[in-house]
């Protein structure tokens, strides 16, 4: 299962066009129902569910999560053309009583899928210390020292990394984590 959700992540989006520029804004009442979106939600709606769907169960259990939650609630999703989306879901004060959600959709920042890739990948925090700064172009002096650790072990985590995402040199395990 691990190994199919490494090839999920990596899968290139099918389709080149960015997408709207703008974000998608949805705005729901306290049962999830649609109230109003913009046109650029509706086209990130498309790339979740396809055409004249409902809401995506993936953006409703967003929403779910932030209804009256005191913090918005956040979630990455992959879209059909391998496109991933940052789903966030807050209520909004004022105005009507129960007070309506807002939900936006736009492009998962690279970091944030990264995130998703080191969790698939199952590299253990230190592991992921390592490779942070490996993609930063340290040496393995230089990580050392900054980790607190011996130049041997940050090689042993770098042979773990690379047994872990099935890469041979740093120069792949570069690669593979910023080809997203």
């Amino acid at each position: 299962m691990a190994a199919a959700l490494r090839r999920a992540v990596h899968r290139a989006p099918t389709d080149s066009a960015p997408g709207p520029a703008e974000a998608g804004v949805l705005l729901l009442d306290q049962d999830l129902r649609l109230l109003s979106e913009n046109p650029a939600a509706q086209l990130w709606r498309d790339e979740l569910a396809g055409s004249g769907a409902e809401l995506p169960i993936a953006v409703l259990e967003v929403a779910a999560r932030g209804r009256g939650a005191a913090l918005p609630a956040y979630g990455r999703i992959r879209g059909r053309s391998g496109r991933w989306l940052s789903v966030h879901a807050s209520p909004l004060s004022g105005g009507q009583c129960p007070a309506p959600l807002a939900v936006t959709m736009h492009p998962a920042p690279a970091a944030d899928v990264a995130e998703v890739l080191l969790l698939a990948y199952g590299l253990t925090p230190r592991e992921r210390d390592v490779l942070a700064r490996v993609v930063a172009g340290l040496p393995s002096r230089a990580i050392a020292m900054e980790l607190h650790i011996t130049a041997a072990t940050v090689q042993d985590h770098l042979k773990s990394v690379f047994a872990k995402t099935g890469v041979r040199s740093r120069r792949e395990l570069v690669a593979t984590m910023l080809d997203l």
